[in-house]
């Protein structure tokens, strides 16, 4: 059994200071791959670069997949003290209480540098001629985490034929699709495009939730398409989520929100309803801190940010913070709040929830498959349902928020062991099936795998001939 990982989109964003939530997806499975004992020996890296397939060298990604991680992992602790002591003065903390606890972030020069590494992965040392590599690699599960490149049927098509690859996919969502208003114009077409290259291909799917499974059968349903065996593997939470944060000195109630700042995370609620509160309570009034960075279409939001004089003491945008700063935020604040429109998955929520931080959110299916019933649902354009939530939660005896306590303490969240473990199990179903080659005249998928809508519910085990059919009827959060 042979496995090929897709590492395409790291080779075109390893020049960028930080990964996307994609970028952190495509890492850790890279990173997995090259670890993992069952995989020893028997993993490979593709990369399609100017139309052409290239088999790269296995100890050499190791060396790339290590330098780009810590380059990573330090630039997102490159904030100053500066931003910092804005965040305390805010938060009426004495000056260093957050900033002593933050090394010194390490000068530019001094972070890895993934481009050795990478000049080596394409000398002609490792680039073998494709004959030689096409053998080792024939009948190998093919992995592609990160849409890249699928918008182009015909190059898929070319690899998997040319170089007898099993193909199975993840899908994060079909956001562009479902709410085409919320993605620049075009990537709607182009998403199309990918997920029925991702139908016409696939031996197996991995969806990231039940949501995005049925948003996945939906389209094929609407497409006349057939949906190959599917399953459902949520992403997990890093390690990190388990470590004890330092406490902080007490101070103001306030809030913190997580994401990029454009339309689909639907900041406008918030800062309405925090402009509710304020002339409802005056000075005091929660606060609440943005996190996150400037995306597109947001000139509504950033004007209320820079230019709304009774938000001014009572709203922080933070464009950055450290990943421990921000969790140590998290566990002091009095919730997370998430009212976003449309959502694949929504790491940052489970994040928290890992981290037993209360979450008030947008009533979405794609957070009830893995939250459960513990957070505090909401619509997404109820503004004045937010500010009598936000409202009760930041009260020292809120029933609600201790209620949802209590259920938070009862739950354990995804890790990324739990979701290669589902994982590990359909790449051995799929490398051990036969391939049947397609006719000439229509380029199909294999019909190896039994056909079965059912899905894999997280933590469940494999039954006996590794059938993909398994129940899922349960949210993917477990009790202890």
């Amino acid at each position: 059994m042979k496995v090929v990982l897709d590492i395409t989109r790291l080779l075109r964003r390893s020049s960028q200071a930080t990964p996307t939530g994609i970028d952190r997806v495509e890492l850790a499975y890279a990173r997995h791959l090259l670890a993992s004992h069952h995989y020893q020996d028997r993993t490979a890296f593709v990369a399609r670069v100017r139309a052409s397939t290239w088999y790269l060298d296995a100890e050499t990604i190791a060396t790339f997949i290590d330098a780009l991680a810590q380059r990573w992992k330090q630039s997102e602790g490159r904030i100053t003290r500066r931003e910092l002591g804005e965040v305390e003065r805010f938060l009426h903390l004495a000056p260093g209480t957050l900033s002593e606890l933050e090394p010194p972030a390490p000068p530019r020069s001094a972070l890895p540098d993934a481009l050795p590494p990478l000049q080596r992965l394409f000398s002609p040392v490792n680039l073998l001629p494709r004959l030689l590599r096409r053998r080792s690699a024939h009948g190998a599960v093919y992995l592609n985490v990160s849409h890249e490149g699928l918008n182009s049927v015909a190059g898929v098509r070319s690899m998997v034929r040319g170089h007898g690859l099993k193909p199975m996919y993840l899908v994060h969502d079909l956001i562009p699709l479902t709410h085409p208003e919320y993605v620049r114009p075009g990537d709607a077409e182009k998403h199309e495009t990918r997920m029925r290259t991702v139908l016409a291909s696939a031996e197996a799917i991995i969806c990231n939730s039940l949501h995005t499974r049925n948003q996945l059968v939906a389209f094929a349903t609407r497409s006349d398409l057939a949906v190959p065996p599917s399953v459902v593997s949520p992403l997990g939470i890093e390690n990190e989520f388990d470590k004890e944060e330092p406490a902080m000195p007490a101070g103001p109630p306030f809030f913190l929100t997580v994401g990029t700042i454009e339309p689909r995370k639907n900041h406008l609620v918030l800062l309405h309803a925090w402009r509710v509160l304020v002339e409802k309570l005056g000075p005091k009034a929660p606060k609440l801190i943005i996190v996150g960075r400037r995306g597109w279409e947001n000139e509504n939001v950033i004007d209320i940010i820079e230019r709304c004089r009774k938000l001014g003491d009572h709203v922080l945008e933070c464009n950055r913070l450290p990943d421990g700063q921000l969790r140590r935020l998290m566990k002091q604040s009095r919730g997370v709040l998430f009212p976003s429109f449309a959502e694949g998955y929504g790491l940052p929520l489970f994040e928290a929830m890992a981290l037993r931080v209360p979450v008030i959110c947008s009533d979405l299916q794609a957070f009830r498959d893995i939250a459960g019933q513990a957070p505090c649902y909401l619509d997404p354009i109820d503004g004045l349902g937010w500010a009598r939530a936000i409202e009760d939660y930041a009260r020292p005896g809120s029933e609600a928020r201790a209620a949802q306590l209590r259920q938070l303490a009862e739950i354990r969240m995804p890790r990324w062991n739990d979701h290669f473990s589902i994982v590990d199990r359909i790449i051995d179903v799929v490398a051990d099936s036969p391939s049947i080659p397609a006719p000439p005249s229509a380029w199909r998928p294999a019909a190896s795998l039994e056909r079965s809508k059912a899905l894999i519910a997280a933590g469940e085990r494999a039954e006996a001939g590794r059938s993909l059919a398994f129940a899922a009827a349960q949210p993917h959060s477990s009790t202890r």
